[in-house]
């Protein structure tokens, strides 16, 4: 799913007014989609008590338009206009749509009644995209009221005003925005949907930030050949688990296996290592790069330590493995500050938390969609920086943005299963290895969320997130 910055966003809307789709047009399509979302979700309107606060820019307009038709559509008996700013402040297209709306006789006022606690569905129509900073009287006044309505559903147009209205619905236009789709401001939005309005396609393809959804991963989890073998989804290898760090390689490689690769191989620097699953191999630590040429993907990191044994062979890994290679943990410590890209020409994908990643960069992280983008540009990697709405930024400029997550992630050993799956999903998709990444972080998260579901986020444990894959996967079908 495309997400397009704010300026991306007046650019195409720009384009399209030149194209010959007047901005009332728009404006007019805009409140239109706001009706049908409300019309299949809180019918009937007409027994409504409604209440649509505006503001003065092209946002107030789109809720003074949906005004008009919910009155020529629903006769609302109870439908109060209410403007944070004088008419005269209003903007050409939003002075227009309350010209029309006078004309049809419905009263507006800036007052705020007596009896507006018994308002029903309350619509936020006070500010757009891109607006910074806390908001500012009168918004902010407008802002805490519709929020202390005791009785009402609250509808956002585009945002929820200065992310601040607590929003049960939002209907934007077009594609999501970066509002929609990161922390905070994501969280307050309750159900998005993103309406068409009749911009062009051709302007909308300038996107580099996406939001993952399940309709990105359509082939993940797909029925598997009855003539396959475990050979056809290959062989894995997991990498770490120093003494007295076994825990960290068992969660990884255990993952890898339940997420159907065909076979999982843990490898520890420990001789006295024996896997906890009858079901994973194990296998001595190599003693040159050839040694791992078996293996069609591989992860290394999950309890790897940080010897200067284990940085030397995970510098030589990540700069000569010809294969796709997943670093996590003590791996990308023993990286830090990372500067270089590899020699090989195979896939590297990098899975930071914040912590590492501030090493991995050697300074503060600033912005973490272009503090991503960035490190994958400079690298030629794909990085993964784990956290409330993950970032996967690739190497030739796309990031996206991932939607699932819970805080029962929140516990040791949650990354290193994310480590196996990632290892898991490369073996079996090696031609689609952007999908694979995808899907691994989108049904992490996924398992996440549904160990919270079936049990409570406090008490969920990484060792049984797997458990929860095929219902994760079911539902890609």
């Amino acid at each position: 799913m495309r997400v397009l910055t704010h300026e991306q966003m007046r650019q195409a809307d720009r384009a399209a007014i030149a194209a010959g789709i007047p901005g009332i047009v728009l404006m007019e399509n805009a409140a239109y989609a706001v009706l049908r979302a409300m019309e299949s979700r809180f019918a009937p309107l007409g027994l409504h008590r409604i209440a649509i606060v505006c503001g003065k820019g092209n946002n107030g307009g789109d809720g003074l338009a949906l005004a008009r038709l919910i009155h020529i559509h629903h006769k609302a008996a109870h439908l109060l206009v209410l403007l944070a700013y004088p008419a005269e402040d209003l903007s050409p297209d939003a002075s227009q749509q309350l010209a029309m709306l006078d004309a049809l006789g419905v009263a507006y006022t800036m007052q705020w009644p007596q009896d507006i606690a018994t308002t029903t569905l309350c619509v936020d129509a006070l500010l757009g995209t891109g607006v910074q900073g806390e908001p500012r009287s009168p918004i902010a006044e407008c802002i805490e009221r519709i929020n202390n309505l005791p009785l009402a559903k609250r509808v956002s147009i585009d945002i929820p005003s200065a992310s601040a209205t607590k929003a049960d619905l939002t209907v934007t236009f077009a594609s999501a925005k970066p509002e929609h789709a990161l922390p905070p401001h994501c969280d307050a939005q309750g159900e998005l949907v993103i309406a068409p309005i009749g911009t062009p396609d051709s302007l909308l393809d300038v996107a580099t930030l996406h939001l993952i959804s399940p309709a990105d991963l359509t082939s993940i989890g797909a029925p598997r050949q009855r003539d396959s073998h475990k050979g056809t989804y290959g062989h894995v290898a997991i990498l770490g688990g120093a003494e007295g760090k076994h825990g960290a390689l068992d969660l990884a490689s255990e993952a890898a296996i339940s997420a159907g690769a065909g076979w999982a191989t843990a490898i520890s620097p420990d001789a006295k290592f024996t896997p906890r699953l009858a079901d994973v191999m194990r296998a001595d630590w190599p003693k040159l790069l050839d040694d791992l040429a078996p293996y069609r993907s591989m992860a290394i990191g999950p309890g790897l330590g940080t010897s200067s044994e284990a940085g030397q062979f995970t510098r030589e890994l990540y700069r000569n493995h010809p294969g796709t290679l997943i670093l996590d943990a003590d791996a990308l410590n023993l990286l830090s500050p990372l500067e270089e890209a590899s020699s090989s020409s195979g896939l590297r994908v990098l899975t930071p938390h914040p912590g590492e990643m501030r090493r991995l960069l050697g300074r503060e992280i600033q912005d973490r969609v272009e503090d991503a983008r960035a490190l994958a540009a400079k690298v030629n990697a794909t990085i993964i920086l784990k956290g409330h709405r993950s970032i996967i930024a690739f190497a030739d400029g796309h990031v996206w943005i991932n939607p699932t997550g819970s805080p029962s992630l929140a516990k040791a050993g949650s990354g290193d299963v994310l480590t196996g799956m990632l290892a898991a999903l490369h073996s079996q998709y090696p031609q689609q290895p952007r999908q694979a990444t995808l899907a691994a972080v989108y049904l992490h998260g996924r398992c996440g969320e549904l160990a919270a579901s079936h049990g409570h986020e406090m008490t969920s444990l990484a060792s049984k997130l797997c458990d929860y894959l095929p219902e994760a996967l079911r539902e890609l079908a």
